[in-house]
């Protein structure tokens, strides 16, 4: 799998609450540099990407609150395995600076290690890209159809007749695998075969062992 690939068919989030905190100072010559952040994180419900809570108050200035907030979506794009996280609710709840020390990087760059700490200890799990694919074909390719999807971990809802004679049937199919379910199935009927898809959100991404579980569905008997 390319990084390309993954950042286009998968995402992350997390399956429980954490907190992370981090403290930036550094030295350059005589001046000093000083942020600290908190952030606590929890997950959000599918399909509601990344929400930020702001519950600092005044413990980190206005003025650096945008800086704040790029270091989180920072480490959001980041994520714990590179991949750009979602359905997740990023909360800043405490901070420390000093008058003479903080500016915006030291906010950006402790907030964005908080964050990544906090997304570590969460629970992170990969989501996959689902899509749902809508099939129709000859009525004796329809098991060809159902064990594809199987072993594609795809689910499909059963087939439904056509005044035409052909079948229909719609498969969740992970996106990543859409495009080689479509050659499988054009290869099998020589071309005889409508196939549509569209983006269907995101389900955690299955293990091998469960993989190669469904791989060895069989379609049912007519």
């Amino acid at each position: 799998m390319t990084s390309e690939r993954s950042q286009i068919f998968f995402r992350e989030t997390v399956q429980g609450s954490s907190s992370g905190e981090a403290k930036f100072v550094r030295q350059r010559g005589a001046r000093s540099q000083y942020a600290q952040v908190r952030v606590s994180v929890r997950p959000a419900e599918r399909g509601r990407g990344a929400i930020v809570e702001w519950n600092a108050g005044a413990n980190i200035p206005a003025h650096f609150s945008a800086s704040v907030l790029r270091g989180i979506q920072d480490a959001l794009q980041a994520g714990a395995a590179g991949l750009k996280v979602t359905d997740i609710n990023v909360s800043v709840d405490d901070g420390s600076y000093q008058d003479a020390d903080s500016n915006a990087e030291s906010f950006r760059e402790a907030a964005h290690e908080a964050t990544l700490q906090a997304i570590q200890q969460a629970g992170p799990i990969i989501l996959e890209g689902m899509s749902l694919v809508l099939i129709t074909l000859p009525a004796a390719q329809v098991e060809v159809a159902e064990l594809a999807v199987a072993r594609l971990g795809g689910e499909a809802t059963p087939a439904v007749q056509k005044e035409d004679g052909s079948k229909a049937l719609a498969a969740n199919v992970p996106t990543a695998s859409v495009s080689e379910l479509i050659e499988e199935l054009l290869n099998a009927t020589r071309g005889n075969v409508t196939i549509s898809s569209r983006a269907n959100g995101y389900r955690p991404r299955l293990d091998p062992q469960e993989s190669a579980a469904r791989r060895t569905v069989q379609p049912r008997r007519r």
